[in-house]
């Protein structure tokens, strides 16, 4: 992947990371519906960049609304067509914005590795006591309770009754059982690999609240009896009062869970929050990216100009070769009761439309080369198809993008066709008739 590609991935990664984000803070963040937030939150940026890079160029075809059922033949391929464009212009050399996204991921990747070292170092001497699932290490006031991966970091300095620490106890053992650093540790990748995309960075702090719902959810169903002469205190009481204490920890924290996280008044909120959750907002995401497929339908095709190094590059227009030759006689489908076959539009003819003095395809292909005029800016490279008609007339007709390259290139290809000189008609039965053409052209840069 060159810089000009990588740019374009990684611009092409925006649309639909910020729609996910969106969906979530505008319609799912204070649902109760935690699970799948996590899922939104964790699958995102993978959605966000598989999508740039699926070859989808060919489906738009299917969307082109056409006057002509869809149960058609396709309309005449024309033959190859080679035109040679003007030198390409050296474009700028944006080699180094490749080395400055690898050093940005080098760089989080590393904090990231440097964090996760310190951490060990820092806890590697703690006392620990085996127990199933879990590993529990007494910190002795050296870290807040918190968890990584299957350890509860215990602070045994803290006031706490039996009751409360059932409680805390519970909530670091959902963060165990959830597999929640795994999670923390993919979208810190994920930030690292996609950290020129502002919304890469939104991700983490509402995947650790999501974290902490889903903790509290658990620790607040845990039964938690308490001794005779105990006063039980309710979860989020409890909560609150640990929270007023503030334990602000060293960077290497920031891989932890721990249950002092922020977003006290939030997480208090969802657990008096009994409301159901509101399950249309979860069918939102459909449309989303319903909407953001289709938008990388019909933007696949379209590639950034490439980083031509050489003054003499040579730029080639190819079109494919056409297929077999269709049957002698296929028309579409026309409507009921229709007995004018001048108004029927056939894909094929006993006697093909042609240009006065000429006979086959390659001298429309020629003309059509000859009309074509590059669009001024940096070559593009990708794939056009094109169709029109010729009526009983001869006249051309109809020319229109069945699918696009761009907008410059689009109307470029249409105005070389539209400047076709009238043909010889197409006959059918000793009739003039209405023959459809498609162009298909390629755009190459060729080394």
């Amino acid at each position: 992947m060159n810089a000009s590609s990588l740019l374009t991935w990684l611009g092409g990664t925006l649309p639909p990371l910020g729609a996910l984000w969106l969906v979530y803070r505008l319609a799912l963040r204070r649902e109760r519906c935690f699970s799948y937030n996590r899922a939104l939150l964790l699958l995102a940026p993978l959605v966000a960049a598989v999508l740039p890079l699926l070859p989808l160029p060919a489906l738009p075809t299917w969307l082109v609304s056409s006057g002509t059922p869809s149960a058609a033949l396709p309309p005449i391929l024309l033959p190859t067509l080679t035109a040679s464009a003007p030198v390409a212009v050296a474009a700028p050399d944006w080699s180094w914005l490749a080395w400055a996204y690898a050093g940005g991921v080098g760089l989080l990747l590393g904090r990231l590795a440097w964090q996760g070292w310190r951490l060990h170092r820092a806890t590697r001497r703690l006392p620990r006591e085996a127990r199933p699932v879990y590993t529990l290490a007494y910190t002795g006031g050296q870290l807040p309770t918190s968890s990584f991966g299957r350890t509860i970091f215990w602070d045994d300095t803290a006031d706490l009754t039996p009751t409360e620490a059932t409680s805390v106890l519970a909530h670091e053992l959902a963060h165990v059982r959830q597999g929640h650093s795994a999670d923390v540790l993919w979208l810190e990748i994920w930030r690292a690999v996609l950290w020129p995309n502002p919304f890469a960075h939104l991700l983490l702090p509402a995947l650790r609240l999501t974290h902490e719902l889903l903790a509290d959810e658990a620790a607040a169903h845990v039964p938690t009896p308490s001794a005779p002469a105990e006063v039980a205190t309710p979860y989020p009481a409890l909560l609150a009062r640990l929270a007023l204490r503030g334990v602000v920890g060293v960077s290497y924290t920031a891989l932890l869970q721990p249950f002092t996280f922020s977003f006290t008044l939030t997480r208090l909120a969802m657990l008096q929050n009994q409301k159901p959750v509101r399950r249309w907002k979860q069918w939102l995401v459909l449309p989303v990216l319903g909407g953001l497929f289709l938008t990388a339908c019909q933007s696949a095709s379209d590639q950034p100009a490439p980083n031509a190094k050489q003054a003499s590059t040579n730029a080639t227009d190819e079109m494919a070769p056409p297929p077999p030759p269709p049957p002698i006689l296929t028309t579409l489908p026309h409507a009921e009761g229709d007995e004018d076959a001048a108004n029927h539009i056939y894909t094929y003819v006993e006697q093909m439309p042609h240009l006065p003095g000429t006979n086959g395809m390659g001298a429309i292909v020629k003309q059509i080369q000859d009309n074509f005029v590059r669009p001024a800016g940096p070559f593009q490279e990708g794939r056009i198809f094109a169709s029109f008609t010729v009526n009983d007339h001869g006249s051309v007709g109809d020319a229109k993008i069945v699918k696009g390259l761009s907008v410059p290139y689009d109307k470029a290809v249409v105005a070389a066709i539209r400047k076709l000189p009238r043909f010889e008609p197409g006959m059918q039965s000793g009739k003039a008739v209405t023959v459809s053409f498609t162009v298909p052209i390629f755009f190459k840069i060729e080394p």
